[in-house]
């Protein structure tokens, strides 16, 4: 009896599949069969008009794949009686290709249109299309580009992309600040960026010349800036050698005497007792420090290969005979 009910258990699962399977089979089909009714212009009655070009539609399928479109057909809105309704603002060939997925429920997302997508998308609340746009840039995310999407995800009201975006200028900061989109930031937001403890960073230097790095970019309009910017920089935590032979040297330090008082400040922080360094709090938490990490266990034999474990990567890997010997050299501290 047990396995029989084993059997109609699995049947009744085979029988859903097949169902689901012939259901989404129906739907496309039909769905198909709109789109071509589309194309000839048959039984459309709304004209979407953008700059140029008309695209004709059926209210019915564009209210059940967006929002907006919901909202514009079915209340008491001008558009509502209008065969004719202007989308102004917006991309011929961008509202073509979200037209197209609300027959098809197909599109093509690239990084030629995926700004543009996502923004339209956004815009008239087609949330598969939102999604599929994010999906594709959170995995395009890399130095050249995060701050640029971190801003456009704060635009757009996209949480789950701009919290990519931030953790990846966190992590990557050291390579972050050197790029050209970290020039063009502008004074809230790299306030706020240097600000962060999760900076990610070998030592301070690195954040002190981040904020140098851009305040040269554009000198004579960001110098009003200098001391919100550098106020950023945790001083008692650059290295004293650094802070008397660089810092100290820096024209834009010399000339102003509200950062020069940051600098002794640091410097002064040097001079502590650990007793009383332990007091001071302001200027004195520490960033998340650049490791490189690896953890790998073996022992008992003379393998050719071992397994290690990369935390950052959350993944496992191997070394090869080649390098066991090293490795074994290197297991009681990280490289730095």
């Amino acid at each position: 009896m047990a396995a029989s009910g084993v059997e109609k258990s699995s049947k009744k699962k085979t029988e859903k599949k097949l169902a689901a399977r012939e259901e989404a089979k129906l739907l496309a089909g039909f769905m198909g069969v709109m789109n071509n009714m589309r194309k000839q212009k048959t039984l459309c009655d709304v004209i979407l008009k953008v700059q140029e070009r008309k695209i004709p539609a059926h209210r019915v399928v564009l209210a059940a794949a967006s929002h907006f479109f919901n909202l514009m057909f079915t209340t008491n809105m001008l558009e509502s009686k209008s065969f004719e309704v202007e989308l102004k603002d917006a991309e011929p060939d961008i509202i073509e290709q979200l037209v197209e997925f609300a027959y098809t429920a197909r599109i093509s997302v690239n990084s030629n249109n995926v700004q543009s997508l996502l923004d339209a998308a956004n815009q008239y609340q087609i949330e598969p299309v939102k999604k599929m746009c994010v999906d594709f840039l959170k995995e395009q995310v890399d130095a050249s580009n995060c701050l640029g999407i971190s801003v456009l995800a704060e635009c757009l009201d996209c949480p789950e992309l701009k919290a990519t975006a931030d953790d990846f200028i966190h992590q990557h900061f050291t390579e972050v600040y050197k790029t050209d989109e970290f020039l063009q930031l502008d004074v809230k937001r790299v306030t706020h960026l240097l600000n962060q403890d999760t900076l990610t960073v070998r030592a301070e230097d690195q954040v002190y010349d981040a904020a140098v790095r851009w305040l040269k970019y554009d000198e004579p309009n960001r110098q009003p800036f200098m001391v919100d910017i550098l106020a950023k920089v945790r001083f008692p935590l650059i290295s004293k050698n650094f802070l008397s032979k660089t810092v100290q040297a820096e024209p834009l330090i010399q000339d102003n005497p509200e950062c020069l008082k940051m600098v002794i400040s640091g410097m002064r922080y040097h001079l502590l007792s650990p007793e009383d360094r332990e007091e001071l709090v302001e200027g004195t938490r520490p960033r998340r420090k650049k490791h490189d990490y690896r953890i790998a266990l073996f022992g008992g034999s003379q393998p050719q290969s071992c397994r290690y474990f990369n935390p950052k990567e959350t993944q496992l890997c191997i070394y090869l005979s080649a390098t066991i010997r090293e490795l074994k050299v290197g297991t009681q501290s990280p490289a730095c």
